[in-house]
């Protein structure tokens, strides 16, 4: 499943939403508002016995700021990352960097995916990907430019490794863009593990990227 939004502000005139990624075999949603264009997509692939979604999504808003906490990343977390990284500097691009805000909110994200039995880039409750991102911090006031993107992905056994689910992500275009995007600076990994439809030890990782201009 795949997922961005974007947008510019300059004086005097609202956010001008740009290009989005959409997966094949699956319809494009649009909903306008006075601040941004929202476009939706996703993709399923399977790896394994278990199906792998990714996702990418850009999104920008204003929000009070909270408070970001000192967060500190799992190994897992660090390979994903390290891999990430790695193909972006293959690539001209400049590497990402681990933010509290992001990280926290990744984590949350797959956490309460096993917890609550789902997989999907909206809260259980229904709240968008971009509005639990704002409301873990990773906020556009005092910006002239926000951005964000998610991918999100799991699997079991092999199929749940780090490079599994890089692979994944990157053998799939939508996904591959986010990870690709060039103005992305931060990051934040989420890594949960627990039983899913039937599945025990099936792990859940979120990736959140994003990029604030001020």
């Amino acid at each position: 499943m795949g997922q961005r939004r974007d947008s510019d502000h300059t004086a005097g005139l609202g956010p001008r939403a740009e290009g989005t990624g959409q997966p094949a075999g699956h319809g494009r949603n649009r909903r306008r508002t006075r601040p941004a264009r929202r476009t939706a997509s996703s993709r399923t692939a399977r790896r394994l016995v278990l199906p792998v979604v990714l996702a990418a999504f850009v999104v920008f808003a204003v929000a009070p700021v909270t408070p970001a906490l000192a967060v500190t990343m799992t190994k897992p977390e660090k390979r994903v990352l390290a891999l990430v990284n790695a193909v972006r500097v293959k690539h001209g691009l400049h590497k990402l960097r681990m933010v509290a805000s992001l990280e926290r909110a990744s984590r949350a994200h797959s956490r309460e995916m096993v917890s609550r039995g789902y997989f999907g880039h909206n809260s259980y409750s229904g709240t968008s990907f971009s509005t639990r991102l704002i409301a873990y911090g990773y906020t556009q006031a005092g910006c002239t430019r926000w951005t964000v993107g998610e991918d999100i992905a799991c699997g079991s056994g092999s199929g749940g490794t780090p490079r599994a689910i890089f692979n994944a992500w990157m053998h799939s275009p939508p996904h591959r863009a986010v990870i690709l995007t060039k103005r992305f600076r931060d990051v934040g990994v989420g890594r949960a593990k627990g039983a899913f439809r039937g599945i025990s030890g099936v792990v859940f990782y979120t990736l959140d990227c994003g990029a604030r201009s001020r």
